[in-house]
């Protein structure tokens, strides 16, 4: 092609619908790359899963309270979307007070991998609102430990193939804290409805001496004249001696023996 026709040929004008076909490929292409950097990244950056397993079960020793004892636990994982479903390997412990998760956050991408790690933590008193069972595993592992909190909330955590005794022990580990829970707060109701059918304790009585009136005895007893009137049905403020008075009278309310001060 002569010099001439090919500046011909550039002078003519690009077509719409080729000129979509190249705004087309370029974003396929641009696409493409972008896609390739992250699983590029996410590779590169998938973290030391042995060393993040590691290091949860320290960071587990952290959270712990000075007197708080680990009945059971097993090592689990997770994969969030907001980490480009890398693995982020955890444990899981059952103690004496609560079930209890802390799992080590991949590190981020793109970054030096010895920034100090992060954790992701969760813990849940015993209650009859939290469950602990095998089920279904999250993505990358057979099986799995299903956690149902209050409000709905739900945790699947993947269990390792030599794991998973461990965790049916904590599974069985929060079935018995739970009935350890509720025989006690049977034991306590009890407890309290034997208390609260007790009758009130006898009312305190005041025997009448020489020179006492109805207005020294009130004072010494911290009520008014009308209150032991109306606790003795007296009409008027005439005692004599020898006589008996009912100067503090009981009663319960719940289970629990208060002061009164009124007719019987």
């Amino acid at each position: 092609m002569s010099s001439s026709a090919q500046r011909a040929a550039l002078r003519r004008p690009i077509s719409s619908r080729r000129e979509l076909a190249l705004q087309l490929g370029v974003l396929v292409g641009i696409a493409a790359m972008a896609v390739l950097l992250a699983l590029a990244g996410t590779w590169l950056h998938r973290g030391d899963e042995r060393r993040g397993a590691r290091e949860a079960l320290l960071q587990l020793e952290r959270v712990l309270q000075p007197d708080e004892r680990v009945l059971a636990r097993a090592q689990v994982t997770q994969r969030h979307w907001w980490d480009h479903f890398r693995t982020t390997p955890g444990v899981v412990a059952a103690t004496d007070r609560r079930l209890v998760y802390v799992g080590t956050v991949p590190p981020a991408l793109f970054r030096p991998g010895d920034d100090p790690p992060s954790y992701e933590e969760w813990s849940f008193p015993y209650d009859t609102a939290l469950t602990a069972r095998l089920g279904a595993g999250v993505a990358g592992a057979v099986q799995g430990l299903v956690v149902r909190a209050p409000g709905d909330r739900v945790w699947r955590l993947g269990v390792p193939g030599g794991e998973r005794p461990r965790a049916e022990a904590v599974a069985r580990a929060v079935i018995a804290q739970q009935a350890l829970r509720v025989a006690e707060a049977r034991r306590q109701q009890a407890a309290f409805d034997s208390i609260a059918a007790l009758p009130p304790p006898p009312p305190q009585m005041h025997r009448v001496r020489p020179g006492e009136t109805l207005y020294g005895i009130a004072a010494q007893y911290n009520v008014t004249p009308e209150v032991l009137q109306a606790m003795n049905a007296l009409t008027g403020p005439r005692i004599r001696i020898g006589q008996e008075l009912v100067v503090r009278r009981f009663r319960r309310i719940n289970g629990a023996v208060v002061e009164y001060y009124g007719p019987q």
